[in-house]
């Protein structure tokens, strides 16, 4: 589903009835909006259920068999709720990226030390975490 719409006089749009409809969108939801300043894009996501504390978390690892899976098992041990994940090879079969929307609000970890914890890992190169604030941009 394919669609052009018009921002109003202060920066708004409206989400086609079909495509609320379609994600089953209804007044109140949370919606997540990412901007790619790279590729000059904005992605609108549902974000299902309250979510209170979430982060973005971009980690940089080597493209090999079976990494991304260890890197899954660490985030699980840290108690982080992913939201959504996207993950790309960037150079295959040598780097990869993992972009990661997680609520941390069972974390009993810090920024900070999730960001130490995944650093320790021998197949990630670099992380980075942004906290996404609501209805504000925030870095």
């Amino acid at each position: 589903m394919n669609t052009i719409i018009t921002l109003d006089t202060r920066g708004r749009l409206v989400i086609p009835t079909e495509f609320r409809e379609a994600l089953n969108l209804q007044e109140g939801d949370d919606i997540l909006l990412s901007l790619d300043e790279t590729t000059r894009t904005a992605v609108i996501s549902p974000i299902p259920g309250a979510r209170n504390k979430l982060v973005k978390i971009d980690v940089d690892f080597d493209d090999a068999p079976g990494s991304l899976a260890k890197i899954a098992e660490l985030i699980a041990k840290l108690h982080l709720d992913l939201v959504m994940t996207e993950s790309k090879s960037y150079q295959r079969g040598k780097k990869a990226r993992w972009s990661i929307i997680a609520d941390i609000s069972s974390c009993p970890h810090g920024l900070t030390q999730i960001k130490k914890s995944l650093l320790q890992h021998h197949t990630i190169d670099a992380v980075s975490i942004t906290t996404i604030a609501r209805d504000r941009l925030h870095r």
